[in-house]
């Protein structure tokens, strides 16, 4: 059967940030985006856009201030929309949701059910910025849509290859064994689809590849023939990478000193990690790497965020290369992979040794998907648009082709 006898696979993608909300509308056989958009309201007022090729955006200020409200908002516009949508909900055949968290558990993508919604919420204290919010949008889906069968996909599954001497931390056993304390590792629906996107544009399927995904969260993966091999985020999205608000990796002993001598508790220190560190924290100004990069020349503090965030990178780049062996290509992606040049080419600053060779010219006019190194130098460098959602919409898609290949078998 060609593509285009498969009858279309109408697909809604949820991807719920800490106070976004984004989603994208598929026809999943053809991979055809039909409509996508999102809603953030982490300033006010909350501000929403959806897209639709060949109209104009649709933008509004809204009044809402949870993932829930925001999902009701979406599927009302969808609803409201001017063309014909296939979310009058009898042709909407699934809704896939990024899911930053899935343990031990979830290795791949699951339909969605009580269990596996216990389970998502039984996670949340190790993404407590991203799994509630996952849930609180799968339970308004549940509500407004019930008759559309749900499916999750998860950051943490691609890691799952990770060998057990990147995953194991160097802490007593009992806390490995017990609480189940290791590596997980993020971004991984990012990751996957930057790897296939790499391996594509450099018409090399065994590739070691170091993949930067550089977003208000960050993480460095090292990924050999299409396997996670290791990642800079940890057990928690807080390790690894400086960050737009976390601080990514720090000496522990500073938390045992923060409790002693400023009486900080858990919940205190938490806080301050994940919303007052990084960019924020050292430059006093903001955790935009936009408004960073504006203010350097006149801010010392805003220079020295970008020089530590440019060096961890580098240094973790640097360390994801002597896991591999060596480097086939380095990927840029996310927010700042793919739209700052200033980051790349700081973070790029003394790989030549690598074989890494930025092209400054090539750098400064990129737009994703291309190449920003010298074509002579032995390693690629590359700036990949990453595509979780689509990601998501492909494992849905063969979710269902495989919930109804099976359905063939029984009967």
């Amino acid at each position: 059967m060609t593509e285009a006898d498969r009858a279309p696979m109408h697909v809604l993608v949820c991807n719920a940030g800490s106070s976004s909300l984004k989603f994208s509308l598929f026809e999943a056989c053809s991979e055809t985006q039909l409509v996508d958009g999102g809603i953030d309201w982490q300033a006010q007022p909350a501000r929403m856009v959806m897209r639709v090729a060949g109209l104009p955006d649709v933008r509004a200020e809204v009044s809402l201030q949870s993932h829930g409200e925001a999902m009701a908002r979406i599927i009302h516009s969808f609803s409201a929309s001017p063309i014909e949508l296939p979310t009058h909900f009898e042709k909407l055949h699934a809704v896939g949701h990024r899911v930053v968290h899935g343990g031990d558990k979830f290795t791949c993508a699951v339909r969605i059910t009580p269990e596996v919604k216990q389970a998502i919420g039984g996670l949340a204290e190790l993404a407590p910025l991203h799994n509630p919010a996952s849930l609180e949008v799968i339970e308004k889906v549940e509500e407004v849509i019930p008759q559309a069968p749900q499916f999750a996909a998860f950051d943490t599954a691609f890691h799952t290859s990770m060998p057990e001497y990147a995953k194991v931390y160097p802490v007593p056993r009992s806390w490995t064994r017990d609480l189940n304390i290791h590596r997980f590792g993020f971004h991984g629906l990012s990751i996957a689809y930057c790897a296939r996107r790499a391996i594509e544009m450099l018409g090399k399927k065994n590739a070691r590849l170091i993949i930067a995904h550089l977003g208000n969260g960050a993480s460095i993966t090292a990924v050999c023939n299409g396997t996670c091999i290791d990642t800079s985020m940890g057990f928690t999205p807080l390790d690894g990478l400086m960050m737009g608000t976390r601080s990514g990796t720090i000496d522990p002993g500073i938390i045992m000193f923060l409790q002693r001598h400023r009486g900080m508790d858990a919940d205190s220190l938490d806080h301050a990690l994940n919303f007052e560190s990084g960019l924020l924290g050292v430059s006093g100004l903001s955790g935009d790497m936009r408004a960073i990069v504006e203010a350097m020349p006149t801010n010392p503090d805003a220079k020295l965020a970008f020089d530590i965030y440019a060096h961890r990178v580098r240094q973790t780049i640097g360390s994801m290369a002597a896991v591999l062996g060596g480097v086939d290509a380095l990927i840029f992606t996310g927010g700042i992979g793919e739209n700052s040049a200033p980051v790349r080419q700081a973070a790029c600053k003394g790989l030549d040794f690598l074989g890494l060779q930025i092209d400054r010219a090539a750098n400064e006019a990129c737009k994703p998907d291309s190449e920003v190194g010298y074509a002579d130098a032995r390693g690629r460098i590359l700036v990949i648009a990453t595509r979780e959602d689509l990601t998501v919409a492909r494992e849905v898609r063969k979710l269902m082709e495989q919930e109804a290949s099976n359905a063939v078998a029984r009967a």
